[in-house]
């Protein structure tokens, strides 16, 4: 168990469970696609792996809780170590917002809900992402970046891995751009099937590319 971890686990611990919403969202995006729709910066390499875009505090059947007791325009206070593992797994692809500038989006909008400290809900959705590699998975089931796959297929792959449960898949042209897990918000998150979306934005078959 990495240190990252053991902090998470005893933080939780002594300070109790995170209330004030339902379940936790972590949304991951697959840099190859969502560059295809928007403006990317050309001299960023794009990881060839599924990063970060946000975990989110999140409600069944309502409006999604967002921007709870700080400005739009919150700066936030990260250490150095914090910054170098969130460089490689939360980066800003986009020439709208500097990484800095994105996790500072992502604070101000979804991690204010979270009933955290900055620094915790940076490193609790690190470790969350620490303990799930989704192109892995996929690669299991060979599901290979390049080719276009039944969206059941990529669904089952996930539900029948380690991960266990039904996530959620975000496209674009019937691109796949994002994918998102849910969990609980127990001191200790476990993954939860996230809430079925009869307005898929997914058809039958998706382009991984």
């Amino acid at each position: 168990m990495n240190c990252l971890k053991v902090f998470f686990i005893l933080s939780l611990f002594f300070c109790g469970s995170v209330v004030g919403f339902q379940y936790w969202k972590m949304a991951q995006t697959w840099p190859r696609g969502f560059c295809k729709y928007n403006t990317c910066d050309a001299s960023t390499t794009k990881p060839f792996k599924f990063t970060i875009h946000g975990l989110w505090p999140s409600d069944y059947g309502k409006q999604q809780p967002e921007f709870c007791s700080v400005s739009k325009n919150s700066s936030i206070y990260l250490t150095k170590e914090l910054v170098t593992k969130l460089d490689q797994d939360w980066p800003s692809y986009t020439t709208i917002r500097t990484n800095k500038e994105f996790w500072s989006h992502e604070w101000s909008k979804h991690g204010s809900c979270s009933n955290m400290s900055e620094i915790d809900y940076f490193k609790l959705a690190l470790d969350i992402y620490a303990n799930n590699d989704i192109q892995q998975i996929l690669g299991y089931s060979n599901i290979l970046p390049g080719n276009t796959y039944e969206v059941n297929k990529i669904i089952l792959a996930i539900r029948t891995s380690p991960i266990g449960v039904e996530p959620q898949l975000k496209c674009e042209n019937g691109d796949l751009i994002e994918i998102r897990l849910c969990l609980n918000n127990n001191p200790i998150p476990q993954y939860i099937n996230c809430p079925s979306r009869p307005s898929s934005t997914c058809p039958i078959n998706v382009s991984f590319i």
